[in-house]
């Protein structure tokens, strides 16, 4: 039945091993959670405050921050195919606001920086669904999570 599923997801155009993850590593506090996948994309997870009344819950992640890290290469010397896929994920210990962590694959390792800004309410982010500006009342804040390679 499985391999009926996987056939009918190839048929329609999706590629199901790249979102296979390959790696998951957790920063020195567990607060963030990253995930490699065999696509190389790196995804991580930040732990949900916990809540007054389920103090001693076991804790939920939610979606931080998401990026390709690595693309399919090939190495022309060895005529060797280099794959995408994230072997390794390793968290920096945390010298600032920002964190840091390092991502590999078969051939590559990148250093990345995870920062969080403030984003002023501007352009698209005061519209609604409907094209129509907000009420400047109701935006209380706004964040984004930017990973940018610094090697």
């Amino acid at each position: 039945m499985e391999s009926g599923c996987i056939l009918k997801a190839e048929t329609i155009g999706l590629d199901v091993e790249a979102d296979i993850i390959s790696t998951v590593e957790f920063n020195h506090t567990g607060e963030l959670l990253a995930t490699g996948d065999k696509g190389g994309r790196v995804v991580i997870f930040q732990r949900e405050p916990e809540s007054k009344n389920a103090p001693h819950s076991q804790g939920e992640y939610d979606v931080y921050s998401t990026f390709q890290s690595h693309e399919p290469e090939f190495d022309y010397l060895k005529s060797l195919e280099i794959e995408e896929k994230i072997n390794k994920i390793k968290w920096l210990p945390q010298q600032n606001a920002a964190h840091s962590l390092l991502s590999t694959n078969d051939k590559t390792i990148k250093l990345w920086k995870i920062t969080e800004r403030d984003k002023r309410p501007e352009g698209y982010n005061l519209k609604d669904e409907e094209g129509k500006l907000k009420d400047l009342s109701t935006v209380t804040s706004l964040q984004f999570t930017q990973a940018s390679r610094t090697l």
